[in-house]
C-alpha cells in the first residue's frame, strides 16, 4: 500500500505497490509529476469533489485510489503479467534476440548441437494473433484471452522463465490522472537484453496503453 502528502505544492509517496512480474516498487520509485494545483484539474479528482476540498483531503482521496488501482491489479493479476509477457516476447521476437547466449536464463538441455540457423522463434503467426488479443484490450476479467505464460513455457522451454522474471529490475512507476505506468529492465548482459527501460502506461481498465522499449 502507498501514502500520499503534499508539501510545498509536491505530491511525495511512499509505501509501496505491487506491479506483479513489473516489480514491486517502493518509496521514492514512484512519483507523481504534476504539481497539486494541475492535479487539482484531473478529471478523476473533479468527479470525485463536489466544491471545495483541502490538500489533505485531495492526498487521502489519491491514497485510497491507487490503493485501490493495486487491488483491481492483484485481482487480475494473471491477464496483466501475461499482457506485459506478451510484449516482452513479441519484441526479443522481432529483434531476434539471442537470449540463450545467457547462461542463467537458459535452460541448457534444450540447446541444439548444432546451432547452425538455429531460431526458436517459429511461432510468429500465433504470437501475432496473441498479440491481437491483448492489444488495447482491458485486462479487468471483463475478456477471455490466452494464457501467454503457458504458451511460452510450452513452445520455448529454451527460456528458463521463473529466472529471467527473478532478474527484472523495478526502476520508477508514476501516478497519473485516471492511470499508474512502469518503467523497468533485466539485468541481462546488454548485447542479449530483453527489457531495457520498458515502460507501458494502464488505464483504469488495465488497458496497456503506451509500450516502450530501449
Amino acid at each position: 500500500m502507498i501514502k500520499i502528502k503534499f508539501v510545498d505544492g509536491k505530491a511525495i509517496v511512499s509505501g509501496e505497490f505491487n506491479f506483479g512480474y513489473m516489480g514491486i516498487y517502493k518509496d521514492g520509485q514512484i512519483d507523481i509529476y504534476d504539481d497539486i494545483d494541475e492535479i487539482r484539474e484531473w478529471d478523476i479528482v473533479e468527479e470525485h469533489f463536489d466544491g471545495d476540498f483541502t490538500d489533505e483531503q485531495l492526498a487521502d482521496f489519491l491514497t485510497d485510489y491507487f490503493n485501490n488501482f493495486e487491488d483491481k491489479i492483484q485481482a487480475n493479476i494473471k491477464q496483466v503479467n501475461d499482457n506485459f509477457l506478451i510484449n516482452a516476447y513479441e519484441w526479443a521476437e522481432g529483434t531476434d534476440t539471442a537470449f540463450w547466449g545467457v547462461p542463467e536464463i537458459t535452460n541448457q538441455e534444450y540447446l541444439p548441437e548444432n546451432m547452425n540457423d538455429f531460431d526458436p522463434y517459429t511461432f510468429c503467426e500465433e504470437t501475432l494473433k496473441i498479440r491481437e488479443e491483448y492489444e488495447d484490450t482491458p485486462n479487468n476479467g471483463s475478456m477471455q484471452k490466452t494464457d501467454v505464460e503457458k504458451f511460452i513455457r510450452e513452445k520455448i522451454p529454451l527460456l528458463n522463465l521463473d529466472a529471467f522474471l527473478a532478474g527484472i529490475v523495478p526502476e520508477g512507476m508514476s501516478f497519473s490522472d485516471g492511470s499508474v505506468s512502469f518503467q523497468c529492465s533485466d539485468s541481462i548482459d546488454f548485447e542479449n537484453k530483453i527489457l531495457c527501460s520498458a515502460y507501458d502506461e494502464l488505464d483504469e481498465n488495465l488497458t496497456f496503453c503506451d509500450w516502450h522499449n530501449f
